[in-house]
């Protein structure tokens, strides 16, 4: 790369020194003024990638996971702040006001981290003025470029201050923000997590992303096993810090072309603690996750006001099939109900149909359908102290026939019944 470089360097050059003697034309300034130009850059990019590098080994290389709570606690005496080149860490582009004489920043502090074989990892530690002191940790390309930072710790001496610190790990940043304005107006943290992405670059997760982050690995689960598209979350609306998350896991030995069986992992979280407070397993072998033929196509959490008693509210899961074949077209949608029991989380209503379309048709017009459509609600009734579980079901059959001028016509009827579910004692029936 620098033998290319100075390459351009030297033809350039030895076009402006031809252009000296003669009398320069405005085309050969031009020429001599852009041959400055691109000699400076070239300099620049080579001067500051060695310095980069060099000052970069010059650096302590810390293991991670690492708490990383930088204040001005740390720096007492002068000795402990050290001389740190900030031009080869291009701090003056990541601070935009780096020489301003009313907020004037020096870099005091330095460490390295290996996150990835793809980047270089540094945590940089900046004073600004006198009050002010804060941790970036940045991703640099190979050639010595920022990719991203982030801050990571800061501190200030003012009297209504803040103070922030962070979890480093090898593919996130778990920050905790800690702001007090007096000493009667407290908050507790707030937390924020950063994604470190695979080229270097930060992603700032929501609250379904740590919750799916944190079920994933209390549980231990395969994240190769993992199917994203296929995971649920929500919020209940009658526990605003309590969440649902929904993850398939792919059973071990059931991959095959065109089929997959899934293990059901159900966690409550409290997402202020970030703690999983009630769970659920189910294994493939009786939850009837399969998708084959009949494709698992969406799984959806279901917040209803399913009261079942006054004090028990439930959650459902629903799960929808669709065919994949076009003149025997197919859809599905069960609904599972849970509550919670002790530290886990237990079924009361078990893979119940709620819709069920099919048919059979020609692929132009005729065709023979039937609808199937449920609606719960619930009683005031009660079996075994649970409400009974009223069930209002909406059946058409439609048949499409082609008339004499080959109009495509429709004739639909339609039967209403209405059913009842009680729970006996463990499950609804």
């Amino acid at each position: 790369m620098k033998q290319t470089y100075l390459l351009i360097v030297l033809i350039f050059c030895s076009c402006a020194q031809n252009t000296k003697e003669k009398t320069p034309s405005k085309g050969a300034v031009e020429i001599i003024s852009a041959a400055e130009n691109v000699a400076k850059e070239v300099t620049e990019q080579i001067n500051n990638g060695t310095t980069f590098k060099e000052e970069l080994q010059k650096l302590k290389t810390k293991k991670v996971p690492l708490i990383d709570s930088t204040s001005f606690d740390i720096f007492i005496d002068e000795s402990d702040y050290k001389t740190i080149n900030a031009e080869a860490f291009q701090l003056p582009k990541i601070y935009k006001n780096w020489d301003k004489e009313n907020d004037k920043h020096r870099a005091v502090s330095a460490y390295r981290l290996n996150l990835s074989d793809d980047f270089y990892t540094v945590v940089v530690t900046v004073l600004s003025g006198d009050e002010v002191m804060e941790s970036k940790l940045i991703n640099y390309d190979l050639e010595g470029n920022v990719i991203a930072s982030e801050m990571i710790a800061y501190d200030e001496t003012v009297e209504s201050w803040a103070r922030t610190k962070s979890r480093i790990e090898s593919n996130k940043i778990t920050i905790d923000y800690q702001y007090t304005v007096s000493e009667d107006d407290e908050d507790g943290p707030v937390y924020s997590v950063v994604k470190i992405e695979s080229d270097g670059n930060f992603r700032v997760l929501g609250i379904r992303d740590i919750c799916y982050e944190l079920v994933i690995k209390e549980l231990n689960l395969d994240e190769s096993k993992l199917i994203p598209t296929l995971q649920a979350f929500k919020i209940l609306p009658n526990s605003p810090n309590e969440a649902v998350v929904v993850i398939p896991e792919i059973a071990v030995g059931s991959e095959e072309e065109g089929y997959l069986e899934f293990n059901t992992h159900i966690a409550l979280v409290n997402t202020a603690s970030k703690e999983i407070t009630h769970q659920y397993f189910e294994s493939h072998e009786t939850n009837g996750w399969i998708s084959d033929a009949i494709h698992l196509r969406e799984i959806t959490i279901d917040t209803a006001p399913y009261d079942h008693s006054e004090d028990v509210r439930a959650f459902g899961i629903r799960i929808r099939f669709i065919g994949s074949s076009q003149v025997n077209p197919y859809e599905n949608e069960a609904l599972s109900l849970f509550v919670k029991s002790g530290n886990n989380l237990k079924k009361i209503l078990n893979n119940f149909e709620i819709m069920e379309y099919g048919g059979e048709w020609s692929g132009d017009c005729d065709g023979e359908f039937l609808s199937e459509e449920k609606t719960l609600s619930i009683s005031e009734e009660k079996t075994n102290g649970y409400f009974d579980i009223i069930i209002k079901n909406k059946l058409t059959k439609s048949i499409n026939v082609k008339d004499e001028l080959g109009n495509c016509d429709t004739k639909e009827t339609f039967t209403n019944k209405t059913s009842v579910l009680k729970f006996d004692g463990k499950t609804y029936r």
